[in-house]
């Protein structure tokens, strides 16, 4: 179990290197990284940037939505209720419930 592990290129990587994430893989093209974490399932929680996102096959995004473990959060410009709704599956809670 890693936690959190972030992908993508160097600027996106850093400043989560920064904060203090050690589990970092600096790669241009994303997919292939995050395929082997998806079915290692040794990471908690698979960051990546939603441009990054954007560029993966419509397979891999469909593993992506259905993959508890790790749950694989897009950071960037993309919806914020994608990122609640997965949450809320994760955990079971509504975190944003009001």
């Amino acid at each position: 179990m890693t936690g959190i592990t972030v992908v993508g290129d160097r600027n996106f990587v850093l400043g989560f290197k920064l904060v203090g994430i050690r589990q970092t893989y600096i790669e241009d093209n994303v997919e292939p990284r995050v395929s082997t974490l998806l079915a290692e399932q040794d990471a908690d929680i698979v960051v990546i940037h939603d441009e990054d996102y954007k560029k993966l096959s419509t397979s891999l995004k469909k593993k992506i939505h259905d993959s508890v473990k790790p749950i694989v959060i897009s950071v960037g410009s993309l919806e914020e209720d994608d990122l609640r709704l997965r949450i809320k599956k994760v955990i079971g809670v509504d975190l944003y419930k009001k």
